[in-house]
């Protein structure tokens, strides 16, 4: 609590007196407001002039703090840091803020508004319109806000789901609040009912306000609702008069044997079918409950499906005048048929349009036909020859049009696989436990975002090119996102007429989840840890379906459909909408979350090469996913780069191995004027994006590197995960970036970007692969084994240091949904904030690793660390102290890691474009490089990296040379000199701490360890040969026993002249001079 000795003039002014014209006049209020927003929110002097402008930024910030959970937080941790002296600072203006005369919420409505438009909870509490955080604010009640009946069911959810989102940010930010106050010494305690009442109030009122916004909702669902209902009305007139033509055909039967025979086996094995087996859809499961209600079920399936499947079964067979033999498939008759040309696809869909049925709905006679091989052949051995089999005919069948069921889940439905082994369930748990963070997923929503810009620049070039009207269509995909409703009747329309199709589109985790829909136990769990995932993937998929569907439509102007798609639903026909149109619509909506799986008929080597590699990736569990875990991501950032780069587009590269031939097909592709538009307007938007990336690399200035930015407070933000796919249009903006402005003699020189051609080999992989470090792991964990396993070192203690790190990191990508939670908790904890050591050396005999020491700090490292014993924190050489996390919990908000502002070495190597690995190399010893980067950042010593460089940097000596280049190599020349005073001196205090321990240093190991095997061996061998002819002997009271000299390193030897000497030294001199001896 404030006492009188901590307080100011302003703090006793009475309540009345505590107005604006009263407070800019009181020169404490001013200098402790002015130190506070300098400090706190990064204001110049000069921005702080003017006393009205101190009054006006001040209650700004309070304002916002009252309403946004971010500055709440931001205020916690900035307490946290501060000295005793801005802690009371602070607290004097807490205590002013909490006392002054309100003035009416209308005047300070401004920084209300902003503070509520800028908290992330504004949009988690789905349109609450930030009303509960409103509603805290003691003078303003709206609670009583004038909102009469809410009516429907969906006001109610949104009621309920607002107020739940608010009162959890609610209470996050009063105890923010509340620690902040006891933090900076305002009240000695945390009050609890303060927190319980800020989370109640904006929960409640949260609550209110949702079902209020929920009401625009529903009145958007309820449009959607009648536009879906108008569908299946026109849907049921045409399914009743396609019925009555099957009902026709099929009397038809008993007049003919051939006909009767096929018939009676199409209809057995439907009848078979078991739902639960088999992935039917949502849509025709719900049309079998309706069925089984009235009682107009065949076996597990409608009545009027079954008939309708049977009779254009007939129709098929009739129509190529197709003969099945007793004991055939019609997978493998249909197949064959379409082969010889005794019938076509379009006169299969034809007919399949007749009794209104689709592709996937013909479908479940091959699902039959799968399902009972698998019950009949499982047991005698000949499954595995009928699957071959089957994949075979079913590929053929799906490339036709005729059938939209995969060999790959042909396979799956055969077996009755739910998802294969233990193992490759194992490892999808692990993949869904990698991407389960909500910080995943808004990076993922960001990422949509600029898509959804992308998509709108393609759109507009596609028009001008095709001389449409230039903003035909643009907007398709944001109307579609902001009415998902609309968007979610396309959805359900795809589920009921073609499930498998719709199967595909919204399966749970593309990356994850079985294809045919089934799945263990085990398996589960990986796609439940990705639900939010999923729902956000499912969210931008539907509406991208959509608008899809909607532009190829109006743009193809459909024989007997128009081009009209809203028509099309009107009328119940959106099962005839073309397989072709359907299936590119797929494809530009997988494209568009990169869950291409890269599938269809004459691809080229590339893809051909990827679908096998996404194969093995699934079939062989842990081998591919540990250093590569999303493989389909990576691909379809490369199909996206390689659409989107200016002219590389046009080389071709996708024709490469189809059948035409590489010439062939892509003089073909440039005789298509169709394609060559479609990827002169990808083309033509990846300009853009080019451009737009270089403007806003200009605007961070020389002090980034590429794949950073800064915030309105100058700290740093990691971009890489979040610009994924677009991380290589920023990689190419810095190139251009950094080599217009080189200067070399007056020109410039592409050989001043950057020190090595190592540094954008390594640039360049990232800006490739972002997906893989989203988590830390993936070719980053790969580089530091290799690196492990081709450096100096004993193989032994090299291969369980490697064996560590991989077991290490494979764990911790089972607890990475924990960080979560450890972000949550060190928000409120500042000792858990900081960055923990994961890497703290060989401390065993001889330098062996602990394996099991190494995967528990390497392993949990994503679990909250509680206390009271703290992990080591990290050392950061280019950085004075421990390293900290900034705001974790923002990280899980905004899907972005926050670091300081650059120090004066820091933002110097950022001009130079030198990296961290450039600047500091790790020593293969973890234990010397741990002492040697705590060397480094220690403060105030000599060994101190960025303090030291600072000097150098504003040195004339370094400021007079002309040239980047000539800069880093007298940077880097002083930085190794200083490196190697730390590394002296880490190597000298690690020889200190293992006198009396009666083990070989680890300096001493090290050195040993850089021998080769063979002079080991060599030594190993005198060493015995002495010491069995006593002329060698141990000189301490050890035992005598005779062992491998690795084990007697730290052991006292004796010469025959009566020297004493350790036998690590006497084993040094033997191999200086064994040669010559």
């Amino acid at each position: 609590m404030l006492d009188a000795t901590q307080k100011r003039t302003y703090n006793y002014l009475n309540e009345e007196d505590k107005v604006k014209e009263n407070i800019i006049e009181n020169d404490d209020f001013i200098e402790d407001a002015r130190g506070f927003l300098e400090k706190r929110e990064g204001y110049t002097k000069e921005e702080l002039a003017d006393k009205n402008d101190v009054y006006d930024a001040y209650m700004e910030h309070f304002r916002y703090q009252n309403v946004n959970e971010v500055t709440a937080i931001r205020d916690l941790e900035y307490a946290q840091n501060a000295n005793q002296e801005e802690k009371e600072q602070f607290a004097r203006l807490i205590d002013l803020f909490e006392t002054q005369k309100s003035e009416g919420f209308f005047n300070a409505a401004g920084d209300y508004i902003q503070g509520i438009a800028s908290a992330p909870s504004t949009y988690a509490g789905i349109a609450t319109g930030g009303a509960g955080k409103l509603a805290a604010l003691g003078g303003v009640n709206l609670a009583k806000i004038g909102i009469k009946k809410l009516l429907g069911e969906g006001i109610k959810k949104s009621a309920i789901r607002a107020g739940l989102t608010e009162g959890a940010i609610g209470t996050v930010q009063g105890t923010a609040q509340e620690m902040t106050k006891e933090e900076t010494g305002y009240q000695d305690d945390i009050d609890y009912g303060n927190i319980a009442l800020t989370g109640g109030i904006s929960g409640i009122t949260g609550g209110v306000i949702g079902g209020g916004a929920g009401i625009l909702q529903t009145r958007q669902a309820l449009k959607a609702k009648s536009k879906l209902d108008v569908s299946q009305a026109a849907e049921k007139a045409i399914a009743t008069k396609a019925n009555a033509k099957a009902k026709a055909t099929l009397k038809k039967v008993a007049n003919n044997n051939e006909a009767k025979r096929t018939y009676k086996y199409v209809n057995d094995n439907l009848k078979a079918l078991d739902p639960e087996k088999v992935f039917l859809g949502q849509g025709l499961m719900r049309d079998i409950a309706d069925a089984k209600e009235l009682g107009t079920l065949t076996g597990k399936l409608p009545t009027e499906l079954v008939e309708n499947i049977n009779a254009a079964a007939l129709d098929v067979f009739k129509k190529g005048k197709i003969k099945r033999k007793k004991g055939q498939r019609i997978t493998s008759v249909l197949q064959r048929a379409i082969s010889d040309g005794d019938i076509t696809s379009p006169e299969i869909q034809n007919i399949f349009k007749e009794y209104n049925i689709t592709a996937d709905q013909f479908s479940l006679i091959y699902k039959a036909e799968l399902s009972e091989a698998g019950r009949t052949l499982g047991a005698s051995g000949n499954l595995k020859q009928a699957i071959t089999s089957l994949s075979d005919d079913l590929k053929l069948l799906e490339n036709s049009g005729v059938s939209t069921l995969t060999a790959r889940e042909g396979k799956e439905i055969a077996e009755q696989a739910k998802s294969g082994t233990f193992w490759k369930d194992l490892d999808r748990v692990r993949l869904g436990a990698m991407t389960s963070q909500p910080a995943t997923t808004m990076r993922n929503n960001i990422n949509a975002g600029l898509r959804v810009a992308v998509d709108m620049g393609v759109r507009v070039a596609d028009n001008i090119l095709n001389i449409r009207n230039p903003l035909d269509g643009v907007t398709d995909v944001a109307r579609f996102l902001f009415n998902p409703y609309e968007a979610n009747v396309t959805r359900q329309l795809l589920e009921k007429n073609m499930p498998d199709t719709a199967r595909k589109l919204f399966r749970d985790a593309a990356d994850l989840a079985s294809t045919t829909g089934a799945e263990s136990g085990l398996a589960s769990v990986g796609t439940k840890l990705n639900w939010l995932n999923t729902l956000s993937d499912n969210f931008f998929k539907q509406a991208v379906f959509t608008a899809s569907l909607r532009r190829r439509i109006k743009d193809a102007n459909l024989k007997g459909l128009g081009n009209d798609f809203d028509e099309i639903i009107a009328t119940g026909r959106f099962n005839q909408i073309p397989d072709d149109i359907v299936n590119k619509s797929i494809k530009d909506s997988l494209e568009f979350v990169y869950q291409s799986s890269f599938e269809g008929a004459d691809k080229g080597i590339i893809a051909r090469g990827t679908r096998q590699f996404l194969k093995a990736h699934r079939d062989m569990p842990f081998v591919i996913s540990s250093f590569m875990p999303f493989p389909r991501f990576i691909a379809n950032q490369m199909k996206f780069l390689y659409d989107h780069a200016p002219l590389i587009g046009y080389l071709g590269l996708e024709n490469i191995g189809k059948k035409a031939g590489f010439k062939k097909a892509t003089l073909a592709g440039f005789q298509d004027s169709k394609l060559v538009k479609e990827k002169a307007a990808k083309q033509m938007a990846g300009t853009a994006m080019f451009m737009t990336a270089l403007a806003w690399r200009e605007q961070q200035g020389d002090e980034t590197s590429w794949f950073e930015f800064k915030d309105d407070k100058g700290d740093i933000i990691d971009g890489k995960a979040l610009y994924g796919p677009f991380a290589p249009f920023m990689l190419a903006a810095d190139i251009y970036y950094r080599w217009s402005k080189s200067d070399v003699g007056g020109e410039t020189d592409i050989g001043e970007i950057a020190p090595t051609k190592e540094n954008y080999v390594r640039e360049t992989l990232q800006a490739l692969t972002g997906s893989q470090f989203r988590t830390g792991y993936g070719f980053y964990a790969l580089d530091n084994m290799m690196d492990a396993a081709f450096g100096e070192g004993d193989l032994d203690v090299k291969g369980e240091k490697i064996l560590g790190e991989f077991i290490g990191n494979v764990v911790n990508t089972f607890t990475i949904p924990l960080s979560t939670f450890k972000d949550l908790y060190s928000q409120f904890d500042k000792e858990s904030r900081f960055v923990p050591e994961t890497r703290l050396g060989e401390r065993g005999d001889n330098s062996l690793v602990n394996i099991l020491d190494m995967v528990a700090k390497r392993g949990f490292r994503a679990l909250p660390d509680i206390g009271p014993e703290y992990d080591p924190a990290l050392a950061d050489p280019t950085k004075t102290g421990r390293v900290i996390a900034i705001n974790p919990l923002e990280k899980q908000l905004f899907g972005f890691t926050r670091r300081p502002a650059k120090n004066t070495l820091q933002a110097e190597m950022a001009k130079l474009n030198l990296q961290y690995y450039n600047i500091y190399r790790r020593d293969s010893s973890d234990l010397i490089d741990l002492y040697t980067r705590h060397n480094l950042a220690a403060g105030g010593t000599q060994t101190n990296l960025s303090e030291r460089m600072k000097t150098v940097i504003e040195s004339k000596e370094y400021q007079r040379r002309p040239t980047l280049q000539e800069k880093r190599d007298y940077l880097l020349s002083k930085a190794r000199e200083v490196t190697n005073l730390a590394k002296d001196k880490a190597k000298t205090e690690l020889e200190e701490d293992s006198k009396g321990t009666g083990k070989i240093s680890v300096v001493k190991a090290q050195i040993w360890n850089k021998i080769s095997e063979s002079d080991r061996k060599t030594l190993n061998t005198i060493y015995k040969r002495l010491m069995r002819e006593n002329k060698l002997a141990f000189a301490d009271e050890g035992s005598q026993e005779i062992k491998d000299i690795k084990s007697n390193l730290n052991r006292m030897v004796l010469r025959p002249n009566g020297e004493v000497l350790p036998l690590y030294q006497w084993s040094l001199e033997v191999l200086k001079r064994r040669l010559v001896d």
